[in-house]
């Protein structure tokens, strides 16, 4: 897998299942949100109909995790995941590809005719899975290569299904290209975790919420985590971590507090230190 920080993209077999959680947090439970849930679906139908679908909504809100998890239990062997850098050009897309397909070094990128036949080939040599992350950072152009791969699998081969995962202005990016949009099979937007559901998977995510009161829970959410999971995910970070460091600690509304003032120090929070709670 090309992991190299410099590097324009990264391509490979799906990152472990230990790496989607937040900064390696320790104990983390996957959770089975509505949404997660849907993602499943939707990947199950991608791959039952070689389909291209889109999973979109704000950062933070689980769309990684889900696809990922989703990918792993239902394709396995045959996910090619790809994440690129800002605005990648043609000539790297050709290259992720053929990296990741495991064709002979190096693509010839410079003969585009003969990189893209022999990458449509191996698309459609075996099934393949193509799970494209961070899918805001694509231009026009890359999202029309895409669209042509799948494309022309879908007349012959049938053995290419498209997951597109991103943020921000992932769903107006695909709607300004009206030939992808209009071939999207499904789509599912993101939203923040409801306080219905932040009563039931906050507490099952960690040992630490196990047994904290539903008005904590809702009162951490109101200050800080806003639904959004991976502020939840901080949040059991920075606890679990005074915790450790001091046995003499024990978790209260106090604690928590403190961990509100090691988040972002230009965010003003409902119930800091110094103030009633």
């Amino acid at each position: 897998m090309n992991t190299t920080p410099s590097a324009p993209f990264r391509v490979g077999r799906l990152p472990a299942a230990a790496d989607d959680h937040f900064l390696g947090l320790d104990q983390a439970a996957p959770v089975a949100t509505d949404a997660a849930r849907l993602t499943e679906t939707l990947v199950s139908r991608a791959i039952a109909r070689t389909a291209l679908i889109c999973i979109h909504g704000q950062v933070g809100l689980g769309k990684t995790f889900a696809v990922n998890a989703a990918c792993r239990k239902l394709a396995p062997d045959a996910t090619l995941w790809l994440q690129f850098a800002q605005a990648p050009h043609l000539a790297q897309i050709r290259s992720a590809l053929w990296d990741g397909l495991a064709l002979p070094a190096p693509a010839p990128v410079n003969t585009t005719h003969i990189c893209d036949e022999q990458i449509r080939q191996a698309l459609a040599a075996d099934f393949h899975l193509l799970l494209l992350d961070e899918v805001q950072h694509l231009g026009p152009t890359a999202l029309e290569y895409l669209r042509g791969l799948w494309d022309i699998n879908s007349k012959t081969a049938k053995s290419l299904a498209i997951v597109l995962v991103g943020s921000g202005n992932t769903r107006q990016k695909i709607l300004r290209c009206n030939a992808l949009h209009s071939r999207v099979h499904r789509w599912q937007q993101f939203s923040p975790l409801t306080p219905a559901e932040i009563l039931t998977v906050i507490p099952s995510y960690h040992r630490l919420w196990n047994d904290v009161e539903d008005e904590v829970l809702l009162w951490i959410d109101d200050c800080a985590g806003h639904g959004c999971f991976r502020t939840w995910a901080n949040l059991t970070v920075l606890l679990q971590d005074a915790l450790d460091d001091d046995p003499k600690l024990t978790f209260t509304k106090d604690l928590v507090r403190w961990t509100f003032s090691q988040l972002d120090p230009t965010t003003r929070f409902p119930g800091h230190v110094g103030s009633g709670g």
